[in-house]
């Protein structure tokens, strides 16, 4: 304790030591845990011959009051084949679509976000609030930051299983948790979070010497569209738009990069990456090519088995008008070296949401205040 004169009786000291952890523990806010299981179990089948299911399933934590989020943990109960997950919390723009598609727990597919109020839904009326992937444990908020959790609001929990990964081919029910800890919005302090995403389209042609049927991209992505529907094809010609690539013809690269400017103040404490097999490397850089430039996110050995969100040991701040670019790189040898993936038939590779696709996506948590 901080003597506010050397003169302070020894009396007022001894009580100002006592009293104060009493004052403190009076006015901490009192941590709540709430924790939700899926309602039924789930049986994972990979539609039209895929070899992954996509399945959100709508869970309620029971919140009663408006709550700011600390902590988050998805347990998954097959985690030799639940590929990753995602949490979305869902406001009263989506709850009754999202009710009615979720069939009293049976849940729906959903390859390409949740589906609910279209694909601009995962920004805005429901947005992305936690992920889990392999590495990964309990995601704990930055100190003094956490995410807002309105009472009455809801999950949605998107489960990607990939079941080139069952041991023995063995397929068996899914039925995991969500535990969630949280304080009352009400006279807390704490900053509210939000997560900003970053992506970059795909476009990996197959290797010297590997030939076949889908090394085509044409086919490829009808297959990917009879895997995972035609959202995905969408999805995928649309980043490359976005990106300002052609999306029927790009240029394939080993290289996926993307500029996106900024339009709203920004500060950035924690990232994280996400990629598929074939992801070597991932960098987030902050005005690209200018004097002021900052690498928010360097992953030089992305390793699929830890995609931790990493905190920033600086806030970096974001102004609007800056540029922010996500860069990936990829090995696509990898297809014939991985044992997932090297009894499939060769083909290339887009962005899709399959454990045989690829992604480029940056995940940044901060804050617009």
């Amino acid at each position: 304790m901080k003597m506010r004169s050397a003169v302070i009786p020894l009396v007022a000291v001894l009580l100002t030591s006592l009293v104060s952890p009493i004052a403190d523990a009076a006015t901490k806010p009192k941590v709540k845990k709430y924790s939700v299981t899926m309602t039924k179990a789930h049986l994972p089948v990979a539609p039209n011959k895929g070899t992954d299911d996509y399945r959100c399933f709508l869970l309620d934590p029971k919140v009663k009051e408006d709550s700011i989020v600390r902590s988050i943990e998805f347990i998954p109960q097959r985690k030799n084949y639940v590929h990753h997950a995602i949490i979305f919390r869902v406001t009263g723009a989506d709850l009754a679509e999202a009710i009615a598609n979720d069939k009293s727990g049976i849940g729906w597919p959903c390859f390409g976000g949740t589906s609910l109020g279209g694909m601009l839904s995962t920004f805005i009326s429901s947005p992305w609030i936690s992920s889990w992937a392999p590495g990964r444990g309990k995601d704990i908020s930055p100190k003094g930051y956490g995410i807002p959790f309105k009472k009455g609001e809801r999950f949605v929990l998107q489960v990607h299983y990939n079941l080139l990964a069952a041991v023995d081919g063995k397929i068996e029910t899914d039925q995991s948790t969500i535990v969630m800890e949280a304080v009352p919005a009400k006279g807390s302090s704490i900053k509210q979070l939000q997560l900003e995403l970053f992506a970059a389209p795909v476009e990996l042609a197959c290797p010297a010497g590997v030939t076949g049927p889908l090394c085509d991209r044409t086919a490829s992505l009808k297959d990917l569209a009879e895997r995972t529907g035609i959202a995905s094809v969408r999805q995928t010609l649309g980043l490359n738009a976005m990106c300002r690539q052609n999306p029927n013809r790009p240029t394939p690269s080993l290289t996926s990069r993307c500029d996106k400017m900024m339009t709203k103040a920004f500060t950035v404490v924690a990232a994280g990456p996400h990629m598929h097999l074939l992801g070597r490397t991932l960098k987030i850089i902050l005005n690209p090519g200018r004097d002021d430039a900052k690498i928010i996110l360097d992953v030089p050995n992305y390793d699929f088995d830890d995609q931790s969100s990493i905190p920033l040991t600086t806030p970096v701040s974001i102004n609007p008008g800056d540029t922010v670019r996500i860069e990936c790189t990829y090995d696509p040898t990898l297809r014939q070296k991985i044992p997932q993936l090297k009894s499939l038939e060769p083909r290339y590779v887009t962005w899709g949401e399959g454990s045989s696709d690829e992604m480029c996506l940056g995940v940044l948590s901060g804050t617009t205040n």
